[in-house]
């Protein structure tokens, strides 16, 4: 993986995490209409929310500074899915919201990150490297901690969330995101 993709890697891993951030510390502050979400669920997406924007933060360090590589022009939408995913999650009640978050936006980002890590050499990409590990980690710790408060289905909720979860493949069968990582099928 060259410079240029590195950078489009972590500048989408660093728009997914501050939209998970967002997404999540409104939800746990209940400024959503709808129904309120149980105390354990709060306490757990106050958590999630908190690590996502701590990721965030190390995605964005690890940018390139070089002004020829506009670091801070990568931060985006890494492919359409991504950015349909988390407006479709902004727009769902808390409860349609932390089910798209557990089912579909946190499994698919640890299968982004796991898959990038087989990318990076640690020659050039050593800071990205230990950025993915710790993400990984507190992706999987959160997917441990969840199952005793959330306890999702293996199949997301209502069939536009099926829709967004079918969406992914498309992305990794023609290689878009990260860029030029080979995904198995």
């Amino acid at each position: 993986m060259d410079i240029e993709q590195s950078a489009d890697a972590c500048g989408g891993l660093a728009w997914i995490s501050e939209r998970l951030f967002e997404i999540e510390g409104r939800l746990t502050a209940d400024l959503d209409d709808g129904e309120p979400l149980d105390d354990r669920a709060r306490l757990l997406l106050a958590r999630s929310s908190r690590r996502h924007g701590q990721h965030a933060q190390w995605w964005r360090a690890a940018l390139p500074d070089s002004p020829a590589l506009a670091g801070a022009e990568r931060v985006r939408p890494p492919t359409y899915a991504w950015g349909r995913l988390l407006d479709r999650i902004e727009e769902s009640s808390p409860t349609e919201a932390v089910a798209a978050i557990y089912e579909v936006a946190l499994p698919q980002l640890a299968f982004v990150i796991e898959h990038l890590g087989q990318e990076l050499s640690p020659v050039s990409d050593g800071a990205v490297i230990r950025t993915a590990r710790m993400v990984a980690a507190d992706l999987a710790e959160e997917r441990y901690d969840s199952k005793e408060v959330w306890n999702p289905p293996n199949i997301p909720s209502d069939e536009d969330l099926e829709e967004l979860a079918i969406a992914f493949a498309d992305d990794y069968r023609e290689k878009r995101w990260p860029p030029l990582v080979t995904h198995p099928r």
